[in-house]
């Protein structure tokens, strides 16, 4: 049974469909009223850049977008818009990146003016309809060409901070909604597209945060080693990474025979856009099954890619019998890529909260403690947590230690940033791990 027919069978196609013919929409920039029709099909052309992408960190345009908190429009809290600016890859040519905003559902109660927290998303995928900008109330939508859903399953986060009175930003990455491969655990253009999501929408001066869990971790964690050096006017308060994949090399092993093993796959298209060398080690080896799983998941959505992909080991994958990390291995270029985008060798420019789960199933926790200490090494002011949850699924990996972090984080990581927000002091753990 195809994906589609799944949905359908669960009555999800029409609902989704049902639900975006009643959503309104209009852009800030005026588009006619025949783009404003088309939006509603998958080729929406609010992700369209511009012929000529302006200087990093610019808002290019806005549309409003309804969602729970706010169906009434701009005059009330809560209101919400998709963003389209600019930013830089990682060779610095000029890209349009997609994201939205939520702005506060209740006045803030802290200290100074209205902070804002730009989260980074986790997994989605790597097709445009797993951007979480698209579809109606941010919650998601279904492709038919590529037979990929996109699900927002960190929406109420989201909400969380704009009930506290916290402005939201959410960045959908370079290349996800926009035209092009979206470049998947590349830190260094995650890290751009986090940083010119705050120049482009934030007020000059007002506190800013950053939060990300698992693919998220990572890019919050680059942005914050990349800040000084890319956009030191952010007034970055402080930075909470969970389950960051820091070291990709230990990674790629991680997630092999994984529920989420296509990520794999994910990472070789994006990383193959920047690099063409990257995909030679794998297109050498992969047999006719191999080449269904890259061509499959070259717009997929982290949902439907595990229903399709789940628990493969890759070394069913190839004709030599290696896993997808062994033939990588091998190509001594492959290795100083994945080098080159290893967190841990910047100092982060303002405080950071490094958290694991503990025996992490799919991101392995020693690697992102190992970052946490390196950041302690070059002085930075490090909060780091470790829950030790135990295995739940021994000789298994299919995700519910990497993803319990993900809830378990939420609500101390929310309070650490309002506490930089606050102003109350930090208290380092370096030296206790």
């Amino acid at each position: 049974m195809t994906i589609r027919k799944r949905l359908l069978s669960l009555g999800l196609i029409p609902t989704l469909i049902a639900t975006a013919l009643t959503v309104g929409v209009h852009t800030a920039d005026a588009q006619t009223s025949s783009q404003a029709d088309s939006a509603l099909t998958w080729d929406d052309p609010f992700y369209s850049p511009p012929e000529n992408v302006p200087a990093a960190g610019s808002l290019i345009r806005t549309q409003p977008a309804p969602q729970l908190l706010n169906v009434l429009g701009p005059d009330f809290p809560g209101y919400a818009e998709k963003i389209l600016y600019s930013s830089t890859t990682i060779h610095g040519d000029p890209v349009a990146v997609s994201g939205f905003t939520i702005e506060p559902a209740n006045p803030w109660q802290g200290a100074g003016p209205t902070p804002t927290i730009v989260f980074a998303p986790g997994t989605r995928g790597a097709g445009d309809a797993c951007a979480p900008s698209k579809g109606p109330g941010f919650i998601g939508q279904y492709d038919p060409q590529a037979e990929a859903l996109g699900t927002n399953y960190e929406i109420p986060f989201y909400s969380a901070a704009s009930l506290l009175g916290m402005r939201v930003v959410v960045t959908d990455y370079i290349g996800l909604g926009t035209p092009g491969q979206h470049t998947y655990v590349l830190h260094t253009e995650e890290a751009h597209a986090v940083l010119d999501a705050a120049r482009a929408v934030v007020p000059e001066g007002s506190p800013v945060g950053l939060f990300g869990y698992s693919q998220g971790g990572g890019a919050v964690a680059a942005a914050a080693e990349h800040h000084q050096s890319y956009a030191p006017e952010v007034n970055l308060q402080g930075t909470y990474s969970g389950a960051a994949p820091a070291d990709l090399a230990a990674v790629i092993g991680g997630v092999d025979n994984s529920s989420i093993v296509s990520v794999l796959a994910f990472a070789y298209h994006g990383w193959g856009e920047r690099f063409p060398e990257f995909k030679e080690p794998f297109d050498a080896v992969v047999n006719d099954r191999g080449r269904e799983f890259l061509a499959s998941n070259r717009d997929s959505c982290i949902g439907d890619s595990v229903v399709r992909w789940h628990l493969t080991d890759t070394r069913t994958l190839t004709t030599t019998g290696e896993s997808m990390a062994e033939a990588a291995f091998r190509d001594e270029r492959i290795v100083e890529l994945l080098n080159s985008q290893k967190l841990g060798q910047q100092v982060p420019s303002a405080p950071i909260f490094v958290a694991t789960g503990g025996n992490d199933d799919l991101v392995p926790s020693p690697q992102t403690t190992q970052m946490a200490r390196d950041y302690c090494a070059l002085g930075a002011d490090v909060t780091y947590l470790d829950e030790g949850v135990p295995e739940l699924t021994p000789g298994m990996k299919v995700g519910l230690n990497h993803a319990g972090g993900m809830l378990t984080q939420a609500q101390p990581a929310a309070q650490w940033l309002a506490d930089r927000f606050n102003g109350v002091p930090t208290t380092s753990s370096c030296g206790t791990f």
